[in-house]
């Protein structure tokens, strides 16, 4: 695995690639937002239950 040190230092708000063309595997880097993810299937399983 080599990483492309320009790409992965780079400031970027969506899913990039960070390796470098030769690299033997694709890196990439994906942001979430997980807390946001979880508060939101709490709200959905709290629904659901209170019915």
């Amino acid at each position: 695995m080599d990483l492309d040190e320009q790409l992965n230092n780079a400031t970027a708000s969506g899913a990039r690639v960070i390796s470098t063309p030769g690299s033997t595997v694709t890196v990439l880097v994906v942001p979430t937002d997980e807390e946001r993810e979880i508060a939101g299937q709490v709200v959905s399983l709290l629904a659901t239950s209170s019915r």
